[in-house]
């Protein structure tokens, strides 16, 4: 059975929003994002702009800064599309990084709208990034 139009839509702007990701590319990040949309992260509970979670987001590249996926799962549904993947990489002082995710992508006008983020802070924590974290759980 062939992929439905709309899935196969929902495909690639996961594909691209996985490359834009891993370069850190702004201009291409916001060709993905509506501009009013919104991620949610499990570790710290918090719903926030894209555009409030790119200065969280520069913390982590300026630590991990060639990070890459890989095992990445795309399951498309009409409004959106469930991607789950390994985010791996190497600090800048040589320390290992690798998280496993799952992200829930709400899709409107080909645009993502939502982001609810599932994923580990430990890896994080073994980093000493506070990145994602609430204060009360942040290294110390």
């Amino acid at each position: 059975m062939s992929e439905s139009a709309i899935h196969a839509t929902m495909r690639a702007l996961a594909l691209k929003l996985v490359n834009a990701a891993a370069t850190n590319n702004l201009d291409d990040l916001k060709d993905v994002f509506d501009p009013k949309a919104v991620i949610w992260h499990s570790t710290d509970d918090l719903t926030i702009t894209i555009a409030d979670n790119q200065p969280i987001a520069a913390v982590f590249f300026a630590k991990v800064p060639h990070p890459h996926y890989e095992d990445i799962r795309i399951t498309p549904f009409d409004s959106g599309y469930v991607q789950q993947h390994q985010w791996v990489g190497e600090t800048i002082d040589g320390k290992s990084f690798r998280v496993s995710a799952c992200a829930i992508m709400q899709v409107r006008d080909g645009k993502i709208v939502r982001i609810d983020e599932y994923f580990d802070s430990a890896p994080f924590i073994r980093l000493g990034l506070d990145t994602w974290l609430p204060k009360d759980r942040s290294p110390g």
